[in-house]
């Protein structure tokens, strides 16, 4: 019987074990963190449904639900695929083991019926005695005496062995139930997925009775982003003036190079300018969600948060300018050396112009938006204005 083959298949076992182990924890941490998502975007919904004004803001969040929605069945059906390989390789292991455990019991069985032939203890003193040399009669003592020490290792094999295949059975049934479980956690998140489909459906079609009205003003919408982006860029270049530059770029004094450059290093680590919340319009130009051949430009991103959240400075700064913007509220200007953070929507302040900043501490509450509420944040770099999520940890 070879005993390394045993050895080799429970190595092999176990290392896949190990490896399978730390790729489910990496799907499940994922699982739950997407699970998470989706319990904030319905307290979001519920919110937004006893809203009836904001319909938008529903197609919206049941949009972005449907994507993390597929995220999980995606996920889940990962899940299950390694769930499979575990139990393939369990099976393999288990077919192997038992071959190996029938081959040491039919080798203990001939060892048994051997030794019971020769059972008795005359017969071995006789053969032992027989020997013609004293050498030879050493050597048939310890053959006796390795053939009892061989069948006590060959009992503990065999034991061992069914050990073996005892946790691996175990196991086995395990997996088997999650991979049940797993497969239950598909179907009801695709019966969700067609749910909210429905339910976007419906929404859409209650937005498009209302056409003409939205679309004009969504028009206004347009204008006063245009005329946002027009104002912020008269004051960014006021500020370069300001500073003695004699470019569009602001001059800066040795301090404000060092926190510039602190900003710059921190690019994709910045803290969220709130605490919770989703990222419910991109930077650049968005397809309108229900009428297609509406874009918006939005010169940062528009997150959609909880009802009337506070707002925080995603960096050490000045405050350089508080104004008020018709459609956008209250409007926060932090400068950071050459880049500006720019935080709109504020319906309370909790700094003044010229204050110094912390990362994270407050600066203000966003105005609320029916039951929810929504801050579009900029980051801006001189005259040019950046993605702000290239800038923020990923969520």
């Amino acid at each position: 019987m070879n005993v390394f083959r045993v050895i080799l298949i429970l190595i092999f076992f176990f290392t896949f074990t190990v490896a399978y182990t730390q790729s489910i924890e990496a799907i499940k941490k994922k699982n739950a963190k997407t699970e998470k998502e989706i319990a904030y975007l319905n307290k979001l919904l519920d919110n937004a449904r006893n809203d009836q004004s904001a319909t938008i803001q529903k197609i919206t969040i049941i949009n972005l639900k449907i994507v993390k929605g597929k995220e999980m069945i995606q996920s889940l059906t990962n899940e299950v695929k390694y769930i499979e390989k575990q139990i393939s390789s369990n099976e393999y292991v288990k077919s192997d083991l038992e071959a190996s455990k029938q081959q040491m019991l039919d080798f203990y069985a001939k060892m048994v019926y051997e030794t019971w032939k020769k059972r008795n203890t005359s017969d071995k003193l006789v053969y032992i005695f027989s020997s013609s040399s004293f050498t030879q009669a050493y050597a048939r003592y310890k053959y006796f005496e390795q053939v009892q020490d061989y069948s006590k290792r060959q009992l503990e094999r065999i034991k061992q062995t069914n050990d073996s295949l005892t946790s691996i059975n175990n196991q086995l049934t395990e997996l088997m139930a999650l991979k049940n479980a797993t497969q239950s956690k598909i179907s009801a998140q695709n019966n969700e997925l067609i749910k909210e489909q429905n339910q976007a459906n419906k929404y859409v079609g209650e937005l498009k009775k209302k056409e003409k009205e939205i679309l004009r003003k969504l028009n206004i919408e347009i204008k006063n982003r245009e005329r946002f982006k027009k104002e912020l860029e008269k004051l960014i270049a006021a500020q370069a003036k300001k500073s003695g530059s004699k470019n569009s770029n602001y001059k800066l004094t040795p301090e404000e190079k060092l926190i510039s450059d602190d900003f710059a290093k921190n690019k994709g680590k910045l803290p969220w300018p709130v605490e919770q919340g989703f990222v419910s319009e991109k930077f650049g130009v968005n397809i309108h969600p229900v009428f297609k051949q509406v874009k918006l430009n939005n010169a940062g991103i528009t997150i959609t948060t909880s009802h009337n959240a506070d707002v925080r400075a995603v960096f050490k700064g000045v405050v350089t300018e508080i104004m008020f913007i018709p459609g956008d509220n209250n409007v926060v200007i932090v400068r950071h050396g050459n880049y500006l953070t720019v935080y709109s929507n504020l319906v309370e302040i909790f700094i003044k112009k010229g204050d110094t900043v912390n990362v994270k501490q407050k600066i203000g509450k966003l105005a609320s938006s029916g039951e929810n509420s929504t801050l579009n944040f900029q980051v801006w770099k001189d005259k040019d204005n950046m993605d702000p999520q290239l800038w923020l940890t990923p969520w």
